[in-house]
C-alpha cells in the first residue's frame, strides 16, 4: 500500500535524459493505449451506428453533453493538483478523493432534479430519462479518479494501457449486446455505466492507496481556486462542442445531431491516436519543468513539432478519403457525416496548436487565462452554429471551421504571453509535416480519382491509398524536416549502442 507522505523525487528537473526517457516511454505507452481503445472503440462504433438510429445516437448525444459538464465540475479541476504538486501528501490526496465524491453525489442528484426542465426548454423529452440516470455515473468515476491522477503523477502509462483496455472491452461488449437486445438508446447508457465501473476497479488496482480521513480544510483551502478555475476552464472548454449537440436538436432535430456526431466523432478517434498521446503527457513533463522556463519551452516545442508529425497527415489523409470511407465503413444512412468529416479536416492546425496550449499554460499556473479564451469559444460557437443552422449541416461544419481559424491567433498570442514562444517559433516547427502532408494528400487523392471507379467493394481503393499514402508521406517529411531527420538520426544512434542480448 502507498505511503504518500514518504520522500519522493519530485523535485524539479531539467529537461534531460532521464526526463526525456520518461516522456518518451510515457508517450509510446499511451499511443499503445489509445491504439487499443481506439481500434476497438471504433468497432463498437462502427456496430452501434449501424444498429442504432441517427435521431437515437443523436439523443443520446445531447444527454451526454449536460453530464460531461457535471463530470467537469465534480472530478475534472480537482485532480489537476495532484499532477501539479511538487509534493504529494496524505492530505492532499484525501482531500481531493473525499471532495470529488461528494461534488459527483451533488451533481447527480442535481441532474436528476433538473433533467426535465433543461430538456423540456430544448424541446427533447425523450432525453430526460437518460440524462438522470446518466447523472449516477458520476459518483463511479470519482471513485477511480484520484487513483488515476495519483499513477499518471508517476509516469504510470504502462498500467494505464491495460486498464483502458480492459475497461473499454468491457464496456463496449455490454454496449453492443444490449444494442442487440433492442435496447436503442439505453445500450449507450450501459455502456457508459460499465466503462466506468471498470475504469474504477482497474484504477484501484493500478494504485494501491487506500484513502483515509486525512481531510484537511486548509489544504482543501489552499487548493481550491486552481481546481475551481481548471473545473471551470474544462467546463467551458467542452461547451462549445455540446452546445453545437443541443443548438442543432433545438433548431433542427435529433437525427442532425446524430448525423454531425458520427461525423465528430470519426475526427475525435482520429485526433485521440495522433495529438491527444502527447497532450496527455505534456501535462506530466511539463508540470516537472515549471521552475525552468527554458527547459518547459524546449519540451513544449519537442512535444509539439512530434505531434504534428501524425496529426497532420492523419487528418488530410482523413478529409480526402472520408467521402468514400464513412458511408462505406457505417452504412450509406450515413453519407452526409462523411462530408462532414471532410470539412472538419481542414482543422487540423487549430487542433495541433490547441492541443498543447492548454497543457503549457495549466503548468505556468494561468488556469484564468485558459478560462476566458474558452468563454470566448462558447460565445464565438453560439453565434456561428446558430446563425449557420438554418443552412444545414455543412454550412455549421463550414462555421465552426472558419471559428476555429479566427481563433488561432489568440491562442498564439496566449502562448507568447505565457512563455516567450514567438509564432514564428511554434508554426515553425509545424510548417514541414504540414507540407508534407498537403503534397501527399493531393497524390492520394490522384490516386483514388484513378483507381476508384476499378471496384466494386470502396474499401478497397480505400486502402490502397493509405497504403501508398504512409511512405509517401515518410520521404516528404525526411525531406522537409530537419527535426524529423535528427529524430531518425537519434534513434538510429541509440540501436547501434545497443548491445546483443545473449
Amino acid at each position: 500500500m502507498k505511503n504518500l507522505d514518504e520522500p519522493q523525487d519530485d523535485d524539479p528537473r531539467r529537461y534531460d535524459a532521464v526526463l526525456r526517457k520518461k516522456t518518451r516511454r510515457s508517450i509510446a505507452w499511451t499511443l499503445l493505449r489509445v491504439a487499443s481503445d481506439q481500434a476497438f472503440a471504433f468497432i463498437v462504433f462502427v456496430v452501434l451506428a449501424r444498429l442504432l438510429s441517427p435521431a437515437e445516437i443523436g439523443a443520446f448525444a445531447i444527454a451526454q453533453a449536460f453530464s460531461e459538464i457535471g463530470r467537469a465540475i465534480a472530478i475534472s479541476g480537482m485532480v489537476q493538483n495532484i499532477v501539479r504538486a511538487k509534493r504529494m501528501s496524505r492530505a492532499l490526496a484525501d482531500t481531493v478523493f473525499w471532495t470529488n465524491i461528494a461534488m459527483s453525489l451533488v451533481m447527480a442528484l442535481v441532474l436528476l432534479g433538473i433533467a426535465p426542465v433543461i430538456t423540456a426548454l430544448i424541446g427533447q423529452p425523450s432525453v430526460t430519462s437518460p440524462l438522470q440516470v446518466l447523472g449516477f455515473a458520476l459518483p463511479l468515476a470519482a471513485l477511480g479518479a484520484t487513483h488515476l491522477s495519483l499513477r499518471l503523477r508517476e509516469f504510470g502509462h504502462k498500467t494505464l494501457a491495460i486498464r483502458s483496455a480492459v475497461a473499454h472491452a468491457a464496456g463496449g461488449a455490454a454496449g453492443v449486446a444490449a444494442a442487440f437486445a433492442g435496447w436503442g438508446i439505453w445500450s449507450l447508457v450501459v455502456q457508459r455505466f460499465v466503462t466506468e465501473a471498470a475504469n474504477t476497479l482497474m484504477s484501484w488496482q493500478a494504485y494501491r492507496w487506500m484513502p483515509g480521513g486525512n481531510v484537511s480544510w486548509q489544504q482543501f483551502r489552499a487548493i481550491w481556486h486552481f481546481g475551481f478555475n481548471v473545473a471551470l476552464t474544462q467546463v467551458v472548454n467542452r461547451l462549445p462542442r455540446r452546445i453545437t449537440d443541443i443548438i442543432l436538436g433545438t433548431m433542427i432535430d435529433t437525427a442532425a445531431v446524430g448525423i454531425n456526431r458520427i461525423a465528430r466523432r470519426t475526427t475525435e478517434l482520429i485526433l485521440a491516436g495522433t495529438a491527444s498521446p502527447f497532450a496527455m503527457v505534456a501535462n506530466q513533463t511539463l508540470a516537472r519543468l515549471q521552475s525552468d522556463h527554458e527547459e518547459l519551452v524546449k519540451a513544449y516545442r519537442g512535444l509539439a513539432s512530434k505531434s504534428a508529425m501524425l496529426t497532420f497527415p492523419a487528418f488530410i489523409g482523413l478529409g480526402v478519403l472520408a467521402p468514400d470511407a464513412v458511408p462505406a465503413i457505417f452504412g450509406d444512412k450515413w453519407a452526409v457525416s462523411g462530408h462532414l468529416v471532410q470539412i472538419f479536416a481542414w482543422m487540423a492546425i487549430p487542433y495541433a496548436v490547441g492541443s498543447f496550449t492548454g497543457p503549457l499554460l495549466m503548468t505556468l499556473g494561468r488556469a484564468a487565462t485558459l478560462r476566458t479564451f474558452a468563454i470566448g469559444q462558447v460565445i464565438s460557437t453560439i453565434v456561428f452554429v446558430a446563425a449557420a443552422a438554418p443552412f444545414g449541416l455543412v454550412v455549421v461544419a463550414w462555421a465552426q471551421v472558419i471559428r476555429g481559424y479566427l481563433a488561432l491567433p489568440f491562442q498564439l498570442w496566449m502562448v507568447r504571453r505565457a512563455s516567450g514562444v514567438t509564432p514564428r517559433d511554434l508554426l515553425s516547427v509545424l510548417m514541414a509535416p504540414f507540407i508534407a502532408s498537403l503534397i501527399m494528400g493531393v497524390l492520394v487523392w490522384v490516386l483514388m480519382s484513378a483507381i476508384r471507379a476499378n471496384f466494386t467493394i470502396v474499401l478497397v481503393p480505400i486502402l490502397i491509398c493509405v497504403a501508398a499514402g504512409l511512405p509517401i508521406y515518410a520521404l516528404l517529411l525526411y525531406a522537409f524536416s530537419a527535426d524529423a531527420r535528427n529524430l531518425v538520426y537519434h534513434r538510429l544512434k541509440a540501436l547501434r549502442r545497443k548491445k546483443p542480448v545473449r
